[in-house]
């Protein structure tokens, strides 16, 4: 006989399924995951295929233009890499281009959203370039020649062997090297900087950590093919099965080791760029953060420029330009998914003549827009879109106030467009290839100074020459140059308060200054003064980024100083500066193009100032259709396992296969496991379309599970008192297909469709023990086997909405706001409505501190909505409620503890409170990590779990009301390698043990 009081549940779920783990890394991060960004396809490409020699370009027609330009730039890039490292390509290279990066940030190809810093992407499955066109031809050059140099890297990684796992200083600086050469300004400004502030590391490693890799293993790489010849460069690609590990690589390419090699190239930067080069010491106006594209008010008392001074994005900041303080944020992608781009590296914003709005331009639901923000109250913001533009860069308003010019980028080429503000119409000024960027409009209204390539460069030989100053002449539509004589690169142009005179940003002597150009009249000559002396540069982030503001009224000049390896701003009163150089006549012989400069250095830089070699005739390149068939990825690890498990040993093996188009449009994925015995075998395959706005795919799997209860009871046995333990395993295998349907609204909010069918069947296995209470001596072993219940076969539909506009940490969400609705009715042999509500908030009310809110409503409602068969929700979950996990363990057979089934129902109402912040961040007051990737956290939670009316099948003694139970406690999460590993001490505040407990494991916070 057998007599209980009290039972004890704990429940283990477990998936017997491993091969279908990989399959949801085909599908976009948003629709794989619970929640998630979304990556919006708002324009409806219309691919075409243009083939040379060697590549295959993708582009579509408003772009066909410069994709022909730069179909030739691949081919000429393809013979100079190819000659350097001594290779030719397996097969033919894909390029997939696209016409401004705000249409590249819709590519499919990759997954994941794409940020305005990545300037193209060489993925390695099938060896893809994916890029944008650049503002500017020469940039676009510069970044198709790096990209193309990863895909060699690719290929000869594999006819090699070895692997591409080489840190990233070593695979992006020397794509760097191949594509700027050994001399390049940007390089050299960083090196003036570094040895200047004393930030190069003396030891390797350390600068492989601390240092970009791009401008650290660009200097490294020149250094190297400096001292041992270009072939060093292929011989660190090509190693013998023997020196693979990168110390080995570069003993068998220089014959020197590595720590040596820096101790070396460090002291050989000292001695070339230790020496001073300028004379000013200007006073930084902050010197938190970095400050770009700065715009000065017409008055020069207020400026606007974008700022991480939030640590979280590049932000749009009102600052009072003499106090030093910040007025306010007019704009930020974080936590918001109003913009998609505020295109801060590239472009800034305007003043209206009287100060009282301020125009920038952004990117929003995937089209150009430029913001026109009132900055005084009683006005109301405009935004314009413009849908036949890719993206607008730095605009400035006319002296009326009635029309802006900006420069756009459209089918891949930079002109300049006029928009009238009255009447709404665009009107387009420059038509052609080379680029123009940077207007900047005269206070008398009739011309517009700006930066141009035309001057110097070449299209047929697709030689691509400095930006120069240029000015356009609105009455009569023409351009005519501004000669400043020797003076390289000239960008930001800005007008003086008489019109008589253009400031801007030159390159006269390697370092980049802010100079100012006198126009010649009938009664005066042209003479240029430098106006600044510094000895890194001014200059921004990218090579146009603009860098110098002129307030329209005042004599106040702003400029951005690179400073610490960042842009800071400086302001200061022209009308008291004095030029730092004698008065320069003009003209002056103009710099010859980069092209035309006869290279004495080594193999990269002879075959780069080769301007013919390798480029195609254009009249044979060819043009077909584009395919969306499907092809072969790549192959997921095959696997084999065994073991024991509750149903005794096991033997299982399986694998995936992945397939996709070339544009990553459609994406098929199958995965089959086997095993000796059949309830655990398993498939899952997945289909994506998302070649328009509207996505769809399908799925279909079979799926074993194991849910196990473990019951602990007092009981009479035999009269004698005795312990009763259970455990009561219920697998069940399910066999689904269903159909996905998902529409973006935008980034932050999506709409997910589902339907389809679910067939389950049931085993389930009860073991039981009976020991004596008072020996433990084991009395009784029993076990029963049972179908676990009728199969149960159901149609199912589901509808959710999804908002996500969270920005993350190093270790779980710090701003933002996510939330997901979801309704999912079922009809069948089994009937009821699953409804979940999951909110979740974030808030930083003070630096560093976060405040992280959750609350949940898991449920499902209906005649059989508690039929034993369907899993129940454990409230005690790590995930729900903290420190409740093991309340089975400590749960006495008494009838007044709350443990066990109590915890257990088909409905759920959970409350999470958490404070986060960085551990480094408490002493500086930043959200900042420092040396120590770690957040500490405090906690609250709490939570109810109760059942609806049961169905016939269900167990009595699981008919209980609401139980209730709660936790508090503290921790710390540390980024170790990018999972989050949580160390915490939790208080339960009720169940069988309400005391203190440690518990850690990899957990990324709510």
């Amino acid at each position: 006989m057998r007599k209980h009081h009290v039972l004890g549940i704990g429940v283990l779920r477990l998936s017997l399924v491993c091969a279908v783990l990989v399959i949801p890394a085909i599908v976009p991060p948003a629709y794989a995951q619970y929640f998630g960004r979304n990556k919006v396809e708002y324009t409806d490409f219309d691919f075409r295929i243009l083939t040379t020699e060697h590549f295959d370009i993708y582009y579509y027609p408003r772009e066909e233009r410069a994709a022909r330009i730069a179909s030739q730039l691949a081919e000429r890039w393809y013979a100079r890499i190819a000659r350097v490292l001594n290779h030719q390509l397996e097969r033919r290279q894909p390029l997939v281009i696209y016409g401004s990066q705000a249409e590249f940030s819709q590519t499919n190809v990759i997954s994941g959203l794409v940020p305005d810093s990545v300037g193209g992407v060489t993925e390695s499955l099938r060896r893809r370039i994916v890029m944008p066109f650049a503002p500017t031809m020469a940039e676009t050059d510069r970044v198709l020649g790096h990209e193309l140099v990863h895909a060699f890297q690719f290929d000869i990684a594999r006819r090699y062997g070895g692997g591409t796992g080489q840190p990233l200083w070593f695979v992006e600086g020397m794509a760097e090297y191949l594509a700027r050469g050994s001399v390049d300004a940007e390089s050299e400004l960083w090196l003036r900087d570094a040895v200047r502030t004393d930030r190069l590391p003396r030891k390797q490693g350390e600068a492989a950590r601390k240092l970009s890799p791009y401008q650290y293993g660009h200097a490294f790489w020149s250094y190297l093919g400096d001292r041992f010849g270009d072939q060093v460069v292929e011989k660190a690609l090509k190693p013998d099965k023997k020196h693979r590990r990168l110390q080995d690589r570069m003993r068998y390419a220089t014959g020197a080791d590595l720590d040596t090699l820096h101790v070396e190239w460090r002291r050989s930067v000292f001695r070339v760029y230790g020496a001073p080069r300028g004379t000013d010491r200007p006073e930084l106006w902050s010197r938190t953060g970095m400050q770009l594209g700065p715009s000065l008010s017409p008055d020069g008392k207020r400026a606007v420029f974008f700022s991480e001074r939030d640590r979280l994005s590049l932000d749009l900041f009102l600052v009072d330009v003499k106090g030093g303080e910040v007025i306010r944020k007019l704009a930020t992608t974080a936590a918001s998914a109003r913009f998609d781009s505020l295109q801060a590296l590239r472009s800034t914003g305007t003043w209206s003549p009287e100060g009282d709005w301020f125009a920038f331009p952004a990117v929003r639901q995937g089209h150009a827009t430029l913001m026109l923000m009132a900055m005084r109250e009683g006005k109301e913001s405009r935004e314009v879109v413009f849908n036949q533009l890719g993206q607008v860069l730095t605009p400035t308003w006319s002296p009326d106030g009635k029309s802006i010019v900006f420069s756009a980028l459209s089918g891949g080429f930079a002109d300049l467009y006029l928009f009238n503000l009255s009447t709404n119409t665009l009107r387009q000024l420059t038509d052609d290839s080379p680029a123009d960027l940077q207007p900047s409009w005269s206070h008398d209204g009739h011309t517009i100074a700006f930066v141009t390539e035309r001057y110097e460069s070449n299209f047929e030989s697709l030689t691509f020459g400095r930006p120069q100053l240029a000015l356009f002449d609105l009455a009569t539509d023409t351009v005519r140059r501004v000669d400043v004589g020797d003076i390289r690169a000239q960008l930001s142009p800005q007008w003086s308060l008489t019109d008589d005179a253009i400031y801007f940003v030159g390159d006269g002597d390697g370092v980049a200054n802010v100079y100012r150009v006198a126009l010649a009249t009938a009664q005066t000559t042209a003479h240029i003064e430098q106006l600044t002396s510094v000895h890194t540069g001014v200059s921004g982030v990218t090579p146009t980024s603009p860098a110098l503001s002129v307030a329209t009224a005042a004599p106040v000049v702003a400029y951005t100083l690179y400073e610490r390896g960042r842009p800071q701003l400086v302001v200061f009163d022209v009308a008291t500066a004095t030029a730092s150089t004698n008065t320069m006549p003009a003209p002056v012989p103009a710099a010859k193009p980069t092209g035309d400069v006869v290279a004495s250095r080594g193999l990269v830089d002879r075959v780069r100032a080769d301007q013919h070699t390798g480029l195609p005739d254009i009249t044979t390149l060819g043009t077909r259709a584009y395919s969306s068939r499907m092809s072969l990825e790549t192959i997921g690890q095959p696997y084999m396992s065994s073991g024991g498990g509750p149903f005794g040993t096991f033997v299982r093996a399986g694998g995936a296969l992945m397939f996709g188009d070339m544009l990553g449009d459609r994406r098929l994925g199958a995965a089959l496991q086997i095993s000796n015995r059949l309830r655990d075998a398993a498939f899952e395959f997945r289909f994506l379309n998302q070649e328009r706005r509207w996505n769809w795919g399908a799925i279909g799997e079979l799926e074993p599970g194991l849910r196990r209860y473990r019951r602990f009871g007092e009981i009479e046995h035999d009269g004698e008192a005795a312990l009763l333990k259970q455990s009561d395993y219920l697998q069940r295998v399910q066999l689904r297909t269903a159909g996905l349907l998902a529409y973006p609204f935008s980034r932050g909010l999506r709409l997910e469709l589902t339907a389809g069918v679910r067939h389950a069947m049931y085993h389930r296995e009860l073991r039981s023990q009976i020991s004596s209470a008072a020996t433990g001596k084991v009395l009784s072993n029993e076990r029963i086997t049972s179908s676990g219940g009728e199969p149960t076969t159901v149609a199912e539909v589901g509808a959710a909405l999804v908002h996500d506009t969270t920005v993350f940490g190093l270790t779980g969400p710090l701003l933002g706001s996510r939330y997901r609705l979801e309704i999912a009715p079922a009809a069948g042999d089994l009937s009821y409505t699953r409804l979940l509500a999951d909110y979740r908030r974030y808030l930083m009310p003070v630096k560093p501190y976060s405040l992280a809110v959750r609350v949940l409503h898991s449920a499902r409602y209906g005649p059989d909505g508690d039929d034993p068969r369907l899993m129940s929700s454990f409230l005690g979950s790590a995930s729900f409620v903290r420190g409740h996990r093991l309340d089975l363990r400590y749960c006495p057979p008494d009838p007044t503890r709350v443990c066990g089934e109590e915890l257990l129902g088909s409905r759920l109402l959970v409350s999470n409170v958490e404070i986060r912040f960085p551990l480094w961040g408490v002493f500086s007051r930043q959200l900042e990590y420092g040396w120590l990737p770690a957040d500490a956290f405090l906690f609250a939670d709490g939570g109810l779990v109760w059942s609806g009316a049961r169905s016939p099948g269900a167990d009595v003694a699981r008919r209980k009301g609401v139980t209730g139970i709660s936790s508090i406690g503290g921790g710390i999460r540390l980024n170790a390698g990018g999972l989050p590993f949580e160390v915490a001490a939790i208080r339960s505040l009720d169940g069988p043990r309400p005391e203190w407990q440690s518990d850690f494991g990899f957990r990324v916070g709510f």
